[in-house]
């Protein structure tokens, strides 16, 4: 098979990994969690909840008294707020406005910041308290955008970033009109301090302090585990071959250790990874056909970025890296690696069987892959257990 031909369908192979990537947000279908459905009269009713991690917040959810089911879709009609009982999250059905901001637009113009729409989804309420909440909505595009509610009067906490054209020139305009507005909707108390970032941390410390609640450890609620940025440190082991011009390893034993940075909160699924591998002792007489060479090892840093995909113990994973040697001992390689893990503890993975640089450099696409196991171990969890 010539090489033009092996890009050719490597290509279309890559397309195909790519597309399969929407059809995988399905698996698993979400976890069902312990809740409880409140209704409009404020009667309670326990239950199950079907959790989908929302990327956007959701209109209406999948609730069932039993845990096996059958669920069914309910509304704000039948529910006008829910609790997800292990994750301590609370959703509160509200009618919004919507502004009509694109930020991938180019406006004259300031656009307009009054409401020309309105939707009825469920907010997720990010602290509460006697005097004052704060709730968090979930855009099309994950964005979030927090509203304050006060005497009954729910006001959205403006700021949106947008590009203008002014005398020719195209600008990003930061709208913060919030931190000019939580200090004013909230002048009846006692700091007067400045609203720093538009996040639900700071945000959500600004209104506890209002509320009386300066102590983080007294606010009613509390991140679930999913919430936070998670840090691994993980151990690979597997076999790998190499075969490109001038270079041909055979299978041999690879070892490697590395970082997993794993997103809050919605995006906790997606991962950043940094690997350090090496495949220790390869005579360079059979890697380069040398007369004669010494023992080597060969190292390799790598680089990657990736999804599991739903919330089961067992979860497919499947990303892109760019791997490079760490003592030019062979070309460094771009693509797609995928794998299947359990609890996100124990991970079997493929890698290193297709190579997208070979675009732009005389590579073949496809190679003998590197096939390995990995455990991680959770550093979160490590030093909590120390404090």
């Amino acid at each position: 098979m010539s090489l033009l031909l092996q890009n050719r369908i490597g290509h279309w192979i890559i397309c195909t990994i790519i597309a399969s990537l929407s059809s995988l947000q399905g698996f698993g279908q979400g976890r069902v969690l312990e809740g409880v459905v409140i209704s409009p009269k404020g009667d309670s009713i326990k239950g199950f909840i079907r959790y989908d991690s929302w990327e956007s917040s959701p209109m209406a959810i999948d609730f069932s008294q039993a845990e096996n089911g059958p669920f069914e879709k309910i509304g704000p009609d039948l529910a006008g707020r829910f609790f997800i009982t292990s994750l301590k999250e609370n959703y509160v059905s509200k009618k919004i406005g919507i502004l009509n901001i694109d930020p991938s637009k180019t406006y004259d113009i300031a656009p307009s910041f009054e409401a020309k729409d309105s939707l009825t989804v469920y907010l997720r309420e990010v602290t509460s308290g006697p005097k004052a909440t704060l709730l968090e909505y979930l855009d099309l595009t994950e964005k979030s955008h927090f509203f304050l509610e006060k005497d009954g009067k729910l006001t959205e906490l403006l700021y949106y970033p947008f590009y203008r054209l002014i005398r020719g020139r195209k600008y990003l305009i930061q709208y913060d009109e919030y931190e000019r507005q939580l200090p004013a909707l909230l002048s009846d108390g006692t700091d007067k301090g400045p609203v720093r970032r538009y996040s639900a941390m700071d945000l959500g410390n600004y209104v506890d302090r209002y509320n009386g609640l300066s102590d983080v450890a007294k606010r009613r609620k509390k991140d679930s585990s999913e919430s936070e940025m998670e840090i691994d440190a993980y151990v690979m082991g597997g076999v790998e071959g190499w075969k490109e011009t001038g270079i041909n390893l055979r299978t041999t034993p690879t070892f490697g250790v590395g970082l997993r940075i794993n997103l809050p909160r919605r995006f906790h699924n997606r991962y950043f990874k940094i690997l350090f591998s090496t495949m220790r002792g390869v005579s360079e007489k059979e890697v380069y056909h040398y007369p004669f060479g010494e023992k080597v090892n060969l190292n390799t840093m790598e680089l990657s970025i990736g999804s599991y995909f739903g919330f089961g113990n067992i979860r497919p994973n499947l990303g892109f890296e760019y791997s490079f040697p760490a003592d030019n001992w062979r070309s460094a390689t771009f693509g797609p690696h995928a794998g299947i893990s359990y609890r996100r503890k124990l991970s079997l993975e493929i890698t290193h069987f297709a190579n997208i640089g070979s675009v732009f450099n005389d590579v073949p696409f496809f190679n003998n892959p590197r096939v390995n196991l990995s455990y991680y171990l959770n550093l979160n969890q490590f030093f909590k257990s120390r404090q």
